[in-house]
């Protein structure tokens, strides 16, 4: 918990000193490395792959832009944009809970198989309906609409929402709940038979994880102004995967943080350089293959114990 000071006070002075062209990137870096840290609450404490993460993202994304523009569905009433963004969340969670209450008392990689076609079906009913979701372009929203306006404004809402994200995330894993999330992920059998019901804990982690997940989606949309099926899809979930088993899967700290990295690397770093013929991505999945090889249990374990080590020397 103390770690997350300093990066709030970072962050909090980081517009001084940053233009704001790159400061509306970092702000959905920040927003990203929420994702990251979220999916890696459900993978990395209990052990259960859900690789359809990016399906609460949308789910929430869509949710939000919905309320916020009810003209798309014919009607006419008006929920203020924070408000939009709650129940975004709360659905989320909501259909969390159902997926989970079908899928996680199953042993083996079926939740793992249902989690990874959701996105595939909530991506063919935006495509069906695209008089409400817009088709394979979304829908934009009027800046009247959304939550802040300006640049600034747009950083310090996805600066607070990640504090405050990561300082949830890291209370739960330390308290008691956080240590059967942990129970569940080392040995399963061993948990149930301490007398912990395993299956409320993992249904729990993946309420919690699709909560964050949603609230992001909802205010991405509200960074960008717009929400398109971006959101849902395939290489949005590989790079959160990537960016949470190369930073340290149940470390928290490793994923938040190699999501901004990896964010800024993709749509920042990587696109100031000229590469021909060869895409940023491909640049990009090589580095991060190449670092996973030489750093099979994550950066930030790596780095920590090299400190440990030379703490000790």
């Amino acid at each position: 918990m103390k770690a997350i000071i300093p990066l709030a006070f970072l962050l909090a002075i980081l517009p001084m000193f940053v233009p704001s062209a790159y400061l509306y990137l970092i702000g959905l870096a920040l927003l990203f490395a929420v994702l990251v840290a979220s999916w890696d609450l459900m993978v990395g404490y209990t052990g259960q792959v859900n690789l359809g993460h990016t399906t609460f993202v949308g789910l929430g994304a869509y949710t939000a832009a919905i309320l916020q523009l009810p003209a798309r569905i014919g009607a006419a009433f008006d929920v203020h944009p924070i408000v939009a963004v709650i129940l975004a969340g709360v659905l989320s969670a909501f259909f969390g809970l159902a997926i989970g209450l079908l899928t996680l008392r199953l042993k083996g990689y079926y939740f793992s198989l249902v989690t990874a076609i959701l996105p595939l079906v909530f991506m063919q009913k935006v495509f069906v309906w695209r008089g409400v979701f817009g088709g394979e372009e979304g829908f934009s929203i009027p800046s009247e609409k959304i939550l802040v306006a300006t640049t600034l404004e747009k950083y310090y809402v996805a600066a607070i929402f990640a504090i405050i994200s990561l300082g949830v995330i890291y209370a739960i894993l330390r308290s008691k709940i956080g240590l059967r999330f942990k129970a569940v992920r080392d040995s399963e059998e061993l948990a149930e038979a301490l007398g912990i019901d395993t299956t409320k804990y993992k249904i729990l982690a993946f309420v919690l994880s699709s909560f964050f997940a949603g609230v992001a989606g909802a205010i991405f949309v509200n960074y960008r102004m717009t929400v398109a099926p971006d959101l849902y899809d395939v290489p949005l979930m590989l790079l959160i995967i990537l960016s949470a088993v190369i930073g340290g899967l149940g470390t928290l700290w490793g994923p938040f943080l190699m999501g901004i990295i990896v964010y800024l690397a993709k749509n920042w770093w990587l696109t100031a350089f000229r590469f021909g013929i060869v895409n940023e991505e491909i640049i990009l999945y090589a580095i991060l293959i190449a670092v996973a090889i030489l750093m099979p249990r994550g950066v930030y374990n790596e780095v920590k114990e090299k400190l440990r080590r030379f703490a000790k020397s």
